[in-house]
C-alpha cells in the first residue's frame, strides 16, 4: 500500500520535473542492510522508498532535481546513517522515552528533518525536527498520511515550479490542504 502511494508521488513529481524520478537512481542492493542498522525491523515506509530508489545525494549537481518536497530531499541510502547521526546530535530527547525509533526520511541543507517515528506501543508517525529547536513536531499520524498528503499537495497545485525551475509551494494552500488531510494536528494550523 505505501509502495503505491510512494510511486504515485514520484509520478506526480515527474509531471512537474520529468527528470526527477530518474535522478533518484535505482534501488541499492544493500538498502535493507543499511536500514537494518537503524532499526531492527525495517519500517514499511523505508521498504516503499528504498525498495524502489536510492535517493538524492547532498552533493547533487543539478539543484533543480534536489527536492522531493520543497526544501527537502529524499536522503540517499548511502548518506542515511550519517544523517541519522546528525539528527541524533540535535534531537533533544526530553520526555521521549515512549519513542523507540526515530529515522530521518527527508533532510534540508540546515539539518532540519522530516522523520519516521515509532512509539513503544507500536504506533508510527511522521514528525518534523528543526535543528535549532531539537524537538519532534507531529506532522502526520501515519506514514500513509505522509505520502497521501504529498500526493494531494502535488495534485492540487500547492507544489509548483518557480521561474527558475525549482520546486516551490503556496504556504497558505499547503496549510489548508494539510489541515484537511491531517485534522487536529497543530503543524498544519
Amino acid at each position: 500500500m505505501l509502495d503505491d502511494f510512494f510511486k504515485e508521488s514520484l509520478k506526480l513529481s515527474g509531471q512537474l520535473r520529468p527528470n526527477y524520478p530518474q535522478s533518484l537512481g535505482n534501488k541499492a542492493d544493500n538498502w535493507g542492510n543499511v536500514i537494518g542498522r537503524l532499526s531492527s525491523n525495517i519500517p514499511e515506509i523505508f521498504s516503499a522508498i528504498y525498495g524502489n530508489i536510492s535517493g538524492t545525494k547532498l552533493s547533487i549537481k543539478n539543484q533543480e532535481l534536489m527536492d522531493y518536497t520543497p526544501g527537502y530531499r529524499l536522503i540517499h541510502i548511502s548518506e542515511i546513517v550519517e544523517e541519522k547521526n546528525i539528527l541524533d546530535s540535535v534531537f533533544v530527547k526530553n520526555d521521549c522515552s515512549e519513542i523507540d525509533v526515530v529515522i530521518p526520511l527527508l533532510a534540508n541543507y540546515s539539518s532540519d528533518y522530516i522523520c519516521y517515528c515509532k512509539y513503544s506501543a507500536g504506533e508510527e508517525c511522521i514528525c518534523a525536527l528543526m535543528h535549532d529547536e531539537g524537538e519532534l513536531v507531529l506532522m502526520h499520524k501515519s506514514p500513509k498520511k505522509f505520502l497521501e498528503t504529498i500526493c494531494e499537495l502535488y495534485k492540487q497545485g500547492v507544489y509548483f515550479l518557480d521561474s527558475d525551475g525549482y520546486l516551490d509551494y503556496d504556504s497558505d494552500k499547503e496549510g489548508i490542504v494539510g489541515s484537511k488531510l491531517n485534522p487536529g494536528i497543530e503543524y498544519w494550523g
